[in-house]
């Protein structure tokens, strides 16, 4: 029995765990075994390297953003050299005006469109204008209904309201052209007729075609005089014959500016000579057109207005063509002295009243006027037209050219800021500029910095500087002297 019991305490010893396991409910726990400590060793290995690789892409990514945006600092264009005037902003053209000697009766006025210069007698007060009237009856005509030049415009068939107009003209020895029933002219053989044979019958029948009545016409006439600031003038009738159509020597240059402007009208007043149906070929009416530069434009008289004209000239002034203006209204003698155009003229004769020249006129076939012999009106006009003619020299005698630049004149100064210093550099003129301009008008004067898609082609480039007066703009591209100072790639990196 003993030796039975040792044998199952040996087997039994056999299958107990080793010393070094953990008791049961000791709580105490012993040091692994040498294999199982390498996993760990190989975790930690990894994680470290992770830590590493991770780091190293974190700062390649740091420094290739750095260097992306200093390369985009670098590149980045700079800020275009801002450009200022070396000169003031206008200067005074010197010299003497013209000696313009205005008549002792009536009054007169001159004008240079293109240089935004105009003159006239002083004090004006509307007075009738007669045949001037015909100006604003063209040019709301041709507003309405544009004739090109190479073309004739619609065909306008002669109505017996126009035959009716004309039989009355005829009686009372107003201007017109023989019309019959079933006729038609063409838009330019009316306005042929209008302006240089100052039909009163034309204006009448194109007044009706264009707007129904003369009534309504003569509202878009009264509307074109205030659109061009000919706040003095103010029409009953399409013809002028009415002595309410009334305006100034310098409201009628305006109307004469604006029909002038329009190809069609300028190409008709400047016709010597017209050939019409039933009337054949005549001479313009204004005897001065075609002579001595001389393209128009009108003339009129009644008994009440006198001699009326205005006249324009191409004249060529050191090389440039330049449309000048002169009128003269109310000339009734011949040889009247002219006086200093600073003493005010003589006394005009009554005009209406505003209150009479703003009610309109029943129609002027209705209103039978004292007929007046054509040879009576031709007396006045002789000696009116040369009279205005001289204006026309006389004005054109007081235009001057004036060097605004010769090439490599310092016009300006290129400037650029950065670092907390300017960089200024000279802007010179490339090439040279002339103006016309009267004695005591002003050039203005402006700088412009050139565009940058302009910059980009041409690096020393740095704008314009125009010069101006009237409709004159002479515009003179700038080049810098030399190139702008640049900031280095250390600044330009560190600095947006």
């Amino acid at each position: 029995m003993l030796v039975s019991v040792t044998e199952e305490s040996s087997a039994s010893l056999a299958q107990s765990p080793p010393a070094e396991a953990t008791t049961a409910g000791s709580g105490t726990s012993l040091p692994p075994e040498p294999g199982n400590q390498r996993p760990q060793h190989a975790r930690r290995h990894r994680n470290r390297r992770r830590i590493k690789w991770s780091v190293a892409v974190l700062a390649v990514l740091v420094l290739l953003s750095a260097g992306w945006v200093g390369a985009q600092r670098i590149d980045q264009p700079l800020a275009q050299p801002t450009i200022t005037s070396a000169r003031s902003s206008s200067f005074l053209v010197h010299g003497s005006g013209p000696a313009l000697l205005w008549p002792a009766i009536g009054q007169a006025a001159v004008a240079i469109p293109a240089l935004d210069y105009a003159r006239q007698s002083e004090p004006e007060a509307p007075v009738p204008v007669a045949s001037l009237t015909k100006m604003a009856t063209a040019v709301v005509i041709l507003r309405d209904h544009p004739v090109p030049l190479d073309s004739s415009g619609p065909s306008i068939p002669i109505t017996a309201a126009d035959i009716g107009q004309y039989t009355f003209d005829l009686q009372n020895d107003e201007t017109n052209i023989p019309l019959q029933t079933g006729e038609s002219l063409t838009e330019l053989q009316m306005l042929e007729a209008l302006l240089n044979q100052s039909a009163n019958d034309i204006a009448y029948s194109l007044a009706v075609w264009d707007a129904g009545s003369e009534a309504a016409f003569v509202a878009k006439m009264n509307a074109l005089a205030v659109s061009l600031g000919a706040m003095q003038t103010h029409y009953v009738d399409a013809s002028g014959y009415q002595p309410q159509s009334v305006s100034t020597a310098a409201d009628s240059l305006r109307i004469a500016a604006a029909g002038m402007s329009i190809p069609t009208f300028a190409k008709v007043a400047a016709m010597p000579t017209v050939n019409l149906p039933l009337v054949g070929t005549v001479r313009n009416i204004v005897t001065q057109v075609g002579s001595n530069g001389v393209v128009g434009v009108k003339s009129g008289y009644i008994a009440q207005s006198a001699g009326c004209v205005v006249l324009a000239g191409y004249r060529t002034i050191f090389g440039r063509s330049v449309l000048v203006l002169a009128s003269a209204l109310g000339q009734h003698v011949q040889g009247a002295a002219p006086i200093p155009a600073a003493t005010p003229p003589a006394p005009t004769p009554p005009t209406p009243s505003v209150s009479e020249s703003s009610t309109p006129a029943a129609p002027s076939s209705t209103i039978p006027m004292a007929p007046y012999n054509a040879l009576e009106a031709q007396y006045p006009l002789l000696y009116t037209g040369p009279l205005v003619e001289h204006f026309l020299d006389v004005t054109e005698a007081a235009v001057v050219p004036l060097i605004v630049t010769q090439a490599g004149d310092e016009v300006g100064m290129a400037t650029a800021d950065w670092g907390g210093v300017r960089h200024e550099v000279p802007a010179i003129a490339t090439r040279p500029a002339m103006v016309l301009g009267i004695p005591g008008q002003r050039v203005q004067v402006e700088t412009r910095p050139a565009p940058a898609s302009e910059s980009g082609t041409d690096p020393d480039q740095a704008g314009t500087v125009l010069y101006t007066l009237g409709t004159q703009t002479e515009i003179v591209p700038l080049r810098r002297l030399h190139a702008v100072p640049e900031p280095t790639w250390t600044w330009r990196m560190l600095h947006d």
